[in-house]
């Protein structure tokens, strides 16, 4: 656990100590240029090492991967990409091969993804470790790779002039995404949310609505029946069903809570600017979705197809500070604080405090911590 703590704390208490820092941006002084070398790379390398080391019961998945590397049956089980990577290690008799690729190709794809695709590196990996997303390959670590090349796909399907070669390079990385782990093929509507104009009603109406579903079980039925369509989850989870297409795990009013602060920020980022570009509404209109499948949370379905949503958390947060900061806001003859300034400080605070909540919780299986013996 203090694992996972050391890391979160040190970057939140980066991040506070050079928000400041924002608005000389012009200058030549960002968080970048100061903390990528003597920051971000050990942070980076550590994660790789927690990753690569981990015991078998770090990750409710990963004794599972191993025990598949031990009997050979991959091939039945997994697709194209994944079945080479494990012949390669089983060739090489070393399991950790597998491990060292998968969180490899995870970490790489997520950095170039954010590198091409937002306004602030070291306030985007702040939240790519907040948010939980980062240690999701410690769990589902196919569909962690997956998620990763489609997050690099948005940087095409968001883009202002939108072409032939962009749509063709998306579709390229979705059939990627699908070696590795085949539900990434439902993702092409993506493309959809760059035509969709955001506004405060429909955040309203949209809160209104997962608030009644998250807690309505008509509703979940509904998407339960929906979801009976999808051939590849019907057919992978035929022997149980009823774990993956109905409520599994109920949630109550505090787990609510986190859903309801998050939409509250995304409400208050739309009185701070109008997104007239498209690759600014894209990224409220995929935040929103993500916020949305909240409607259909407790079902395993849902909540796997809510992850390939994780990384509008980061474009948001991302696009949020930046509002704050721009438009003359962070100009030298401006208050040092000022509401928008406390807003930033209180939506990294929250997700700092959400980190350390759902490491005590061990989601995703990652507590207890332990080195592979």
């Amino acid at each position: 656990m203090y694992a996972y703590i050391i890391i979160g704390s040190l970057i939140y208490m980066i991040f506070l100590f050079n928000l400041p820092l924002l608005h000389h941006k012009n200058n030549g002084l960002t968080h970048l240029k100061i903390f990528r070398f003597f920051l971000l790379i050990p942070i980076i390398v550590y994660f790789f090492f927690l990753a690569l080391f981990r015991s078998l019961n770090v990750g409710t998945d990963y004794s599972m991967y191993y025990e598949v590397y031990v009997n050979g049956k991959y091939t039945e089980h997994f697709d194209f990409f994944i079945i080479l990577i494990y012949e390669f290690a089983r060739q090489e008799n070393n399991f950790l091969i597998f491990t060292f690729i998968i969180t490899g190709l995870f970490i790489t794809f997520n950095l170039l993804a954010i590198k091409k695709t937002c306004y602030n590196f070291f306030v985007s990996f702040t939240f790519f470790v907040l948010s939980f997303y980062f240690f999701y390959v410690l769990n589902g670590m196919r569909q962690a790779v997956a998620i990763s090349i489609l997050f690099l796909g948005i940087y095409y399907i968001r883009k202002e002039q939108f072409k032939l070669k962009d749509l063709l390079l998306y579709i390229l990385l979705i059939f990627l995404a699908k070696q590795f782990h085949f539900s990434a093929v439902y993702m092409f509507p993506l493309i959809f949310l760059r035509f969709i104009k955001i506004d405060k009603p429909i955040v309203i109406v949209a809160f209104i609505f997962t608030a009644i579903s998250y807690f309505s079980p008509f509703t979940k039925d509904i998407a339960t029946s929906i979801l009976m369509n999808f051939n590849f989850y019907v057919q992978k989870y035929v022997n149980q069903p009823e774990y993956f297409f109905s409520v599994n795990k109920e949630k109550g009013i505090v787990e609510f809570m986190p859903v309801m602060i998050q939409y509250f920020f995304l409400y208050y980022s739309l009185t701070l600017k109008q997104a007239k570009s498209i690759s600014n509404r894209f990224t409220l209109n995929y935040y929103l979705a993500f916020l949305f499948l909240y409607a259909g949370s407790g079902i395993e379905a849902i909540d796997r197809l809510q992850l390939y949503f994780y990384p509008a958390v980061i474009l948001f947060y991302d696009y949020f500070i930046y509002s704050i900061y721009s438009n003359g806001n962070g100009e030298k003859r401006k208050p040092l604080m000022s509401m928008p300034k406390t807003m930033a400080i209180v939506c990294v605070s929250f997700w700092f405090l959400y980190f350390v909540i759902r490491v005590a919780q061990g989601t995703l299986g990652i507590n207890p911590y332990e080195i592979m013996s």
